[in-house]
């Protein structure tokens, strides 16, 4: 039974979707109404301040790491960099990802990607993913160690479309 544990274990590890979690705080302050701090992020997302900025339309399937069913909020700062069809998005550009258990009912967690400077590159980021209920273990970081792994496929970083 041991094997079988550390196998699941194993499993879960590259389930997850940003690698092992930070414990440093990047320090970086308020960009548009959002305290960059791990425990500032956190609340953001708890409390829902993203609900109210343009939406998919519903959950829906996903190929990202993030787990099967998502949904992708996009405020108004990337959602007008991505009309403009612009190679890198600037200072302010935040995407929240809600992630939902396989029923797609069940909120689990949230990823967010906020940009908090301008320029290129993965260090231009920070990454943030995030299960609850209580939300202590948090994937968090600028240019976090696998996230921009997977989000360097995108434009500037983002790899969700406009809806």
């Amino acid at each position: 039974m041991p094997l079988r544990a550390a196998a699941l274990s194993v499993l879960f590890m590259l389930a997850s979707a940003c690698g092992p979690s930070s414990t440093v705080d990047e320090g970086l302050g308020v960009v548009q109404e959002l305290d960059t701090s791990e425990a500032g992020i956190t609340a953001f997302v708890r409390e829902g301040r993203y609900k109210q900025w343009l939406a998919e339309p519903s959950i829906h399937e996903t190929r990202a790491p993030h787990g099967s069913k998502v949904r992708v909020f996009f405020n108004d700062t990337v959602t007008g960099s991505l009309r403009a069809g612009n190679a890198t998005h600037p200072m302010g550009s935040i995407l929240v990802k809600e992630l939902y258990e396989n029923d797609g009912k069940t909120l689990r967690g949230h990823a967010l990607d906020v940009k908090i400077s301008e320029g290129a590159g993965k260090d231009t980021w920070i990454f943030y993913e995030g299960f609850g209920p209580d939300y202590s273990n948090n994937y968090y970081g600028r240019g976090h160690g696998t996230c921009h792994g997977c989000h360097d496929s995108g434009r500037d970083y983002v790899t969700s479309p406009l809806p």
